[in-house]
This record gives C-alpha cells, structure tokens and sequence, in this order.
C-alpha cells in the first residue's frame, strides 16, 4: 500500500478530512490515515484511465484476496494490506465492512448506472456507508446504535457528493449517479446533466436530489448516541462540511455547474470550532426514526408525510382513491371524459405553508399567481366592478383599491377603513362572536357587510357571517387583505388539482425508501399496550382486504368523518370529533356553446346570489373541444342545495346566470356534472373550536393527527391542512 500511499496522503491534505482528523488523538489520526490510504487506492483503482475494466476488476479481486488473507490465521503473507493489518487487529475492524468498500468501488468500472434509489443506495453503501462502519471502529464507539448512525450519515455525504459533483462527473468521466427513474420521470436526459441550465427540470432533479441528503443528515441527527458524541466529533465535523456545501447549493438555487461547490478554509474553521463546541454538550432529546404510516392523501396527509421524511422517518402514504388531494382532486366526466375539478380551490398569497410545500416538491410552475389581487365582482342586471389592489405599500394598497371599488359608497369605505385601524390594533373578537356581530361591533355598514365581508367571509370560511366564528374570520383577515402587499394575491392551479402533487410526491417518497399507496383505506385500527409502560400504541393499521401494515408512528390526515370511526367507544377524541358538524359546497360545471361573459376574467364573484363564484376553465379543455367553454360554478354554504336532483339544480342555476349575464338567454348547455360535497369543510362556527384537536389528542402516544379540521386556527383551507402537516413534523420531539 505504501507505494501507492503518497499520492493518497496528497489528496487527503487537500480535502475536508484535513480538518476532520484535526480532531482525533494520535493514534486514531494515524490509523485512519491509513484507512483512508486504503479507500483512496481502491478507488484509484476503478478510476484509473489507463487500466482496462478487467485490469481493475483483476486488482481489485487481489484486494479482496489480501483482506481475506488478513482475517486467517495460517500464516500467508499479508503485501498490500500490511499497513492495515494492525489497524484491524488494533480495532477490529470487520472483513465484511471492507469487503463492501471494494463492492462499492467494483461497481464503477464500466460506467454503471442505477436504475432507482435502492441500486444506488447499494453503491453508496459500498464506498460511504461501510467507510462509516470502520471508521466508528477506529473512533472507539460501543453503543449498539452507532452503526445504524454511521451507514446513515454514510448516506447523506455520498449524497451529497453525487450532488456537488453531478456536472463535473458527467462532463469529465461520463458518469451518471442519479437514478435513471428519477431522470426518466422528471424528463431530464443524461446530456442535460453536463449543462443543467439548458433545461429547467434539473432544477426540479436538484431538489429531490437535496431532499434525500437531508433526510439522512437528519435521520443520523437522530439516531445519534449521546453518549458517543466526543468519539464521534470527526464524523460530525464531516457532516458539518458536507451539510454546508449542500446548503450552499440550495441557496445558489441550485445552480450547479462543472466547478465544485465549495467551502473556504475559513469557513472551515467556523464549522470545526462550533462543531467540537456542540460536541461537548448533550444534543435535545429526539425522536428515534422509523418507519412512518402516513393515512390520507390530501394537502395534510402529503405534507405530513414529506416533513416526516425530512426529519428523518420513512414515511408511507396511504390513501384510499385512486388519486391524490383529498377534497381538493380532479375527477372523469364519463360522459365526456373531460377532468374537473370537484371545485375551484384557491391559494393566497399568505397560505405560507401550502407555498412551502409547492417550493419543496418544485411545482411552483404548475401555479398561476396574479401580478396583485383583482377580484371582478357583477351585480344582478350585469353591473361589472372590481376590488383590485393598487401599487402601494400595505396596507395603502388596499385602501386605494377600496375607494375604486364602485360597489361601495362613502359610508362603506369608511366603515372599512375604520375596521382596518381595528385589526391594525389587534382587537382580537371573542371566542363566542360571530362574524355578524363583531362587524357590527365595529360599525360596519349594510354595504361593506354585501361587497366585501360577506363573499370574502362564505369563499374562506364556507359560512355566512351570521354564524361564522369572528375569530377565524380575524385571523383570515388578518393574514390576507390585511397583511403584506402581496398577501391577497390570488394563486389558481394551472393543471388539474390531481395533477399538482403527481408525480412529485410520489418521487420524493420513493426518493428516501418511503412509498406512495392508492386505493389503500383503512379500515381498522390494531391497539396493544406497553407491558412496561402500560401507554396504548398503535401496532398496525388494516384495510379492508385484510393487509395488514406495521410502523413506529402513524399519523392520521384522515376526514375527521373517515377517523370517527377508527377510535374506539368513549375515547375522548371520538366525541370531540363527533361535535365538530360539517358544511356543505356544491360545484356545477358547464360545458356550452358560448362564453357567459366576453371581458377576459378568469373568475368573477357574484353578489346577491346564492351562487358565489364563476370560474372559466375553457383553457383547459382539449382540442376537440374547440369552439366550447367550460365554466365551474360553485356555491358555498349549499345546505339548500343538497337535496335536489341535478337537473333541478341546472335549471335553476341557468335562471340564476341569466340575472348576471345577458349570454346567458341564448347559451346552449352541451354538458352539465353537478358534484355535491356535504362533508367539504368543517362549520367554522364559534361552538366548533373547543372541539379541535390538536396534533397530539389521539388515546395513541404514536398516532397524530393532521388535517385542516385540526387546531390550526384557520379554516378549512388548503392552508390549514398544510400546516397541520407541518404541526406533526413539529410534535414529534415536543
């Protein structure tokens, strides 16, 4: 090994382990010096431009040779692993953990590619994970956990590395250490990985990529031991380093080139001194990962699961369609074929958490976002106007917007100013009030309660003022027309609302082992208690054809309906959840001949009408329905609706249109679906919020909750079911 040794103690002056031996005593630094000769030989090996593959594979076989010669006892003679022999001896260093290491290395000859995650984890395992393994060894680790810690710190610097170096890899040795799946999936070619910049779904492979390193920097975050910290700090310092330059990737916005991201020697230093600091101190108690069952696949049930999986945990989604969003999906028109929506779901740009959850999964292109916010509204009899924020800072750019908006007189604007002076001074409502009567508490006219709190009051709340809680309907305020410049903006999916999540989700489970289930429902919940402890855990939940599905911790996203009916009799969630009632929304879509309205609008509101909104869809119909429109109209608070048949309701929604559109008369309707959803929203009534669990409420210490239902002080909007999902990534360690 010495002759080759030199230029190996070159290369390991020039990298981060310069600095990490920095921090190990003399003898240690010297074994691993020449471990790491070890490592480097093996993989100059299968790198070397002058061999053929079967040279290397014929060197490499040696190796294999010498290391097994090692662990013998008859006397053969040891050549090149004669420097390592007493590093084994001294250590007991395992043969299989370097046989792996040149496994791993083995695997690069012949320019191999990986087909998914699990080929390719098998290669990490080889050349970072079993170099973990050995050198937890060298390091004088005991506790029974520290292998796990090191296969899976390990994990996130090779990740790491395959990131930092996926331009140089494919320009210089024409490899490729990404998934072909991922690649395949997210249409990027082999060739876009030598110039990124050219195709923008490297952007989207660069953050599934950076989503699978944190996994598993946090993952061995938690995993751990406490008691091995100080023998541990050069692997710490390591993954310092690592998780740095991997931040520093994502704040370049990933924009990854042929040079090298990386970290200067003072910023070197910054980390190795904090690190041997937090070294000598005990880490805050956390959570030991596993495997997560995630049930429901809506907004929360997606967010809970991605947010497990970035703390850590190997999260399964289940959910029992055959698509996901929950109540915010698409569906098949059988008639016609066509995809609707089941309703036009709207984000603001206050909805901080479903943002969050755009960004992480990089569908942000799939989402239209209005310059500001303009809201059409028309009036029986056709009158057009429109409440549309002016180029101001907030909260003058709503003001400003309100004295244009000609459905108001002066009266109303000043009763809307003077109840923007009351927000601005946090007059939080009560927690029994309505929205009807803190509005009247604050002096708001009958004009300003029919053009502005009303309609904004049923679109967010999906209930009129007169028993909506006063508290929600703050907080909304407070948060949308109320907060920043840009909060108000008016975000529409540009695809079908099934569409938004897929296939991203799905590659960003699979991505970190975890997985996507379809038509996957839950029928039984299986309880065993602690003999120890005497704390219920779940054990497993079942589905109805009787497969049955283990995890450490399960987290429900279910409908507060679906979950009523998995507690058990008497549990005090089961009752809290039998109180929270439900509040319908119906949605009519319209396929017609004509257009309703010829002005441009995307959507517009109509007042004095038990129909709230119209949205034009007709950019999304395909080609052979040129010449068509489609409309979904949709009505909240729809209790009069329900029991009506459909054709009853189109009838009566087509007397209705013509009230607003004179196209309406002579529209011809080529289509109708009506979609009736009783259970949409929970009644965001003041009686309602005591009854709100929280993440933590189940009779189960490892079953949490998550839903728009749940105590997010919001209503049920796709906003408050993201944070539910982030809510349960925050309860795990609380």
């Amino acid at each position: 090994m010495s002759s080759e040794s030199k230029e190996a103690v070159q290369a390991r002056k020039k990298s981060n382990l310069a600095f990490t031996f920095m921090s190990l005593e003399p003898e240690r630094r010297e074994a691993m010096a020449v471990f790491y000769d070890f490592c480097r030989i093996a993989d100059d090996i299968a790198d070397e431009p002058g061999r053929t593959d079967d040279q290397k594979r014929a060197e490499l076989d040696a190796w294999r040779k010498e290391i097994e010669s090692c662990y013998r006892v008859d006397g053969v003679p040891i050549k090149l692993m004669a420097e390592m022999k007493p590093v084994i001896d001294r250590y007991g260093v395992e043969k299989a953990d370097l046989l792996a290491i040149i496994d791993g290395v083995s695997m690069d000859i012949g320019g191999a590619r990986f087909a998914s995650f699990e080929h390719l984890r098998r290669y990490c395992y080889g050349v970072a994970s079993a170099v973990g393994l050995v050198s937890i060894k060298i390091f004088g680790c005991t506790h029974p956990r520290t292998p796990e810690f090191a296969e899976t710190l390990g994990y996130a610097l090779q990740f790491t590395n395959i990131l930092r170096d996926v331009v140089e890899d494919k320009v210089k040795m024409g490899r490729v250490y990404l998934p072909q799946d991922e690649l395949a999936a997210l249409e990027v070619s082999e060739d876009d990985l030598a110039n990124p910049a050219a195709n923008p779904a490297c952007q989207k492979l660069f953050r599934l990529c950076y989503y699978r390193c944190k996994h598993f920097f946090n993952k061995a975050r938690r995993l751990l031991p406490d008691s091995e910290r100080q023998n541990l700090k050069a692997a710490l310092v390591m993954g310092a380093f690592y998780e740095e330059i991997l931040e520093k990737i994502a704040a370049g916005g990933f924009a990854l080139t042929v040079e090298r991201t990386r970290l200067s020697k003072p910023q070197k230093l910054r980390l190795l001194w904090r690190t041997l600091r937090e070294a000598k101190r005990p880490g805050r108690p956390r959570s030991l990962p596993g495997r997560a069952a995630v049930l429901g696949g809506g907004v929360a049930g997606i967010t809970a699961a991605l947010e497990l999986g970035l703390e850590g945990f190997t999260p399964h989604l289940y959910e029992a369609r055959t698509y996901l969003g929950g109540r915010a999906h698409s569906l098949t028109d059988a008639a016609t074929g066509l995809t609707i929506d089941n309703g036009q779901h709207i984000v603001m740009g206050c909805y901080t958490g479903f943002l969050k959850l755009a960004e992480l999964l990089g569908i942000t292109d799939k989402l239209e976002r209005q310059p500001s916010m303009r809201v059409p509204y028309v009036s029986p009899g056709g009158r057009w106007s429109e409440l549309a924020a002016q180029p101001l800072p907030a909260p003058f750019n709503l003001l400003a917007g309100l004295f244009k908006f000609s459905e108001l007189n002066t009266a109303d604007r000043l009763a809307i100013l003077r109840m923007g002076l009351v927000m601005r001074l946090e007059a939080v409502p009560a927690d029994d009030e309505t929205a009807a009567h803190w509005l009247r508490r604050h002096g708001q006219t009958a004009g300003s309660v029919r053009a502005l709190w009303e309609p904004f009051c049923v679109a967010a709340l999906n209930e009129p003022t007169s028993t909506a809680s006063a508290r929600l309907l703050h907080e909304t305020l407070r948060r949308s027309l109320f907060g920043k410049s840009d909060a108000a903006d008016i975000i529409v999916s540009k695809v079908g609302l099934s569409e938004l999540f897929e296939p991203e989700t799905s590659l960003f489970l699979n991505s970190i082992g975890g997985s996507l289930s379809l038509s996957s429902k839950i029928a039984r919940v299986e309880v065993a208690e602690d003999r120890e402890t005497g704390i219920q855990r779940v054990t497993a939940v079942e589905t109805p054809r009787g497969e049955r599905i283990e995890a450490e911790l399960f987290v429900s996203a279910l409908p507060w309906t679906a979950l009523r009916s998995l507690l058990p009799e008497g549990s005090r969630l089961r009752d809290h959840l039998a109180a929270i009632p439900s509040a319908p929304i119906m949605g009519i879509h319209l396929v017609t001949d004509r257009p309703l309205y010829d002005n441009g609008a995307d959507f517009v509101g109509l007042l004095d009408s038990p129909v709230h909104w119209v949205f034009d869809r007709t950019h999304t119909l395909p080609p052979e329905y040129a010449g068509k429109h489609l409309y979904a109209v949709i009505s909240s608070t729809a209790q009069a609706w329900l029991d009506m048949k459909s054709d009853e309701i189109v009838t009566l929604l087509r007397t209705e249109l013509e009230k607003f559109f004179p196209a309406a008369t002579e529209m011809q309707i080529a289509r109708s679906l009506v979609y009736k959803s009783r259970d949409a929203t929970f009644a965001a009534q003041p009686a309602t919020e005591p009854h709100r669990p929280g993440p933590k409420a189940s009779p189960w210490s490892n079953f949490l909750l998550a839903g728009d239902y749940t105590a997010t002080g919001l209503p049920a909007t796709l906003e408050s079911a993201a944070l539910s999902g982030f809510a349960v990534s925050a309860a795990l360690d609380g």
